[in-house]
């Protein structure tokens, strides 16, 4: 299995339609996205960015993605999201949503679908640089994992792209201690990062 993180901006205008629209995806879109071997993707929302997740069980991506691409009732749906949608400046020549870079995974166990519960967060950078960043997250956060309220967390990503950093957590929903804002208190706290949190527009597993 292999994580998949990217990024496109939305345009203000179309916010809410775009909310709607991903609470009443086509049957046949996620027939589809089922085929191409994706699973648990979600789309994640704040000010504007778009940031999406998802985990690829298959062998051949590139394939998969062009069975998705040549679906008609898929390119029917594009034609209503991909207007709202506006491509990052710094994206690679032939990609629409901007593939990140992963940057930390930590993984402890499985969480039962039944009991996952699954937040995004995002920051930027600001006094510190993208290497310095990095260090910190790939240093200091398995340590905190075993010391704080984010031992409980069972996975967590971390992608990144340009001066922007996205991660993608889990957790069980067994333990109330384990709560969305302690959550980013512990992350946040002496980071070199101001972890926000993102709103969930859609999800499928």
């Amino acid at each position: 299995m292999v994580r998949h993180g990217s990024l496109i901006k939305l345009k203000p205008d179309w916010e809410e339609r775009y909310i709607i629209l991903h609470q009443h995806v086509f049957s046949e879109v996620l027939i589809r996205i089922r085929k191409s071997n994706i699973r648990n993707y979600s789309i994640y929302l704040r000010q504007g960015i778009l940031f999406s997740y998802y985990e690829y069980i298959g062998n051949d991506l590139e394939q998969d993605m062009a069975q998705m691409a040549e679906d008609p009732v898929t390119q029917d749906w594009w034609k209503l999201t991909d207007p709202m949608q506006t491509p990052l400046e710094s994206r690679k020549e032939g990609e629409w949503w901007a593939l990140m870079d992963e940057v930390f995974h930590q993984s402890k166990k499985n969480v039962p679908d039944e009991r996952k519960r699954r937040i995004a967060l995002n920051s930027e950078l600001s006094d510190y640089s993208v290497n310095q960043v990095i260090d910190f997250i790939k240093t200091a956060y398995p340590k905190q994992k075993e010391t704080s309220n984010l031992k409980d967390i069972q996975s967590f990503s971390v992608f990144r792209k340009d001066n922007c950093f996205y991660s993608y957590l889990e957790f069980s929903d067994k333990d109330s201690r384990v709560e969305t804002p302690k959550i980013t208190e512990c992350l946040n706290k002496e980071s070199k990062l101001n972890w926000r949190v993102m709103k969930e527009v859609f999800h499928t597993d």
